[in-house]
């Protein structure tokens, strides 16, 4: 009996502190984070492998993909990632991009930046299983293949078309979503360099045949956080501690430091960069542009040609090519943003990227328009979320939730079954 009372005397306390602090992450999180805690999403981060770019202040320079120390040249398509494990031995995500024509395997390419690149992560199942409940595609299976990393921008989109379908790739669906990169990229990445607008994000860092040892000190400072991130992930991931929303919460406010810590010093960089001399293989020819809106309307025509490209290619290739414009924030009218969003998906301030939004987009949906006149299959997507109560929303920049990319992909689907399958 003394054993007894004496264990419920302490079992309680020790039951109530451990509750509490269970708890606790989704009161502690919107004021450290900046968002609601996820136990679903947080055990989703750690499947992830690679650095995840939480919100914070300097995210500007990094949002739309990966850091600069991610990626490496490629002679074709600007650039590829550096090898992962996760990756395919041409440093892309999904499979071997070189598929052959098979009967019962329809091949599909996903193809664009970041978004589409994320969209496959958090939805590309959920896209197959959409499309083999249509009878065209019953009792197929699908191979999904991936021409999209973070800062893809056209032309690097029809470039790894044509590069792969002339390597020997068989593709019997290809879904393009994009077009924020291609009209905020030219304008937030390459214009203050003075790079020309069609060459790849960041080519006047990439380019350089040699970096003086300010950005070599400065990367090598980025490998080390990533370094740091990605062994607290492992960890994390094969331990039991996985199971207790306290340790959750507590791996990702230091992993919310540390990503805040690595984005700072992108802005570090570009400015090293900056100041280091430059040549014509770093900047091709030197742009400089006195009519804003005049520059983001060749942006919106370069984008709209790129794509016809493609459906041209789709045409004597024999395979489907679905266009589609990705919804963002910053376009007017086009969501009630909630408070969660506001806070953690919205830039009030002044910020490069929404202004070429709010210039850019009209421009994008007026050529849009023109590619369906032309017969393409585009679908605009910017008012997915107009009537969307909930967050979609991931970042100030252009990503999205769990919620949105499953949106999308369900929106995407349903356009591709309606062309399949007329009425």
């Amino acid at each position: 009996m003394k054993i007894r009372k004496h264990l419920t005397r302490w079992l309680l306390p020790i039951a109530i502190i451990a509750a509490t602090l269970e708890i606790s992450p989704y009161v502690l999180a919107p004021a450290i984070l900046k968002h609601k805690f996820s136990r679903r999403d947080a055990k989703a981060d750690l499947k992830v492998e690679g650095t995840k770019l939480q919100d914070n202040e300097n995210q500007e320079s990094a949002a739309p993909g990966e850091y600069l120390g991610d990626h490496i040249l490629h002679p074709y398509l600007g650039f590829v990632s550096i090898p992962r494990s996760d990756y395919n031995e041409f440093c892309l995500p999904g499979t071997n991009p070189l598929t052959k024509k098979s009967d019962d395997t329809i091949h599909l390419v996903i193809t664009g930046g970041s978004v589409a690149k994320d969209m496959y992560k958090a939805a590309g199942q959920r896209i197959i299983q959409n499309l083999q409940h249509s009878e065209k595609f019953s009792g197929k299976q699908f191979d999904i293949v991936v021409f999209a990393l973070g800062g893809f921008k056209q032309p690097q989109q029809l470039m790894a078309l044509n590069y792969f379908t002339a390597l020997g790739g068989h593709y019997d669906i290809v879904i393009n979503l994009d077009g924020f990169n291609e009209i905020v990229l030219p304008y937030s990445d390459n214009l203050p360099f003075s790079v020309f607008p069609s060459y790849p994000r960041h080519w006047n860092i990439y380019s350089r045949k040699k970096l003086d040892s300010r950005v070599e000190l400065l990367m090598g400072k980025q490998a080390v956080l990533k370094s740091r991130i990605e062994e607290n992930r492992i960890f994390m991931a094969s331990s039991l501690l996985k199971y207790s929303n306290f340790a959750l919460f507590i791996w990702r406010v230091a992993a919310f430091k540390r990503t805040g810590d690595l984005a700072a010093l992108e802005p570090m960089i570009r400015k090293a960069i900056e100041s280091s001399e430059s040549d014509y293989q770093s900047t091709g020819i030197k742009t400089t542009v006195r009519d804003t809106l005049e520059f983001m309307k060749e942006q919106a025509e370069f984008w709209a040609r790129s794509s016809l490209l493609m459906a041209k290619m789709a045409e004597s290739e024999g395979f489907g090519y679905y266009h589609f414009l990705q919804p963002n924030q910053y376009v007017e009218g086009s969501k009630v943003l909630t408070r969660e969003e506001l806070e953690i998906a919205y830039e009030s301030n002044d910020f490069n990227y929404k202004d070429a939004v709010r210039m850019g987009y009209p421009l994008l949906r007026e050529q849009g328009r023109d590619l369906i006149a032309q017969g393409e299959n585009f679908v605009d997507l910017t008012d997915l979320f107009i009537h969307e109560k909930r967050s979609v929303y991931s970042d100030k920049c252009c990503h999205f939730n769990q919620l949105g990319y499953e949106m999308i992909a369900d929106r995407i689907c349903e356009s591709i079954l309606k062309k399949q399958n007329p009425q």
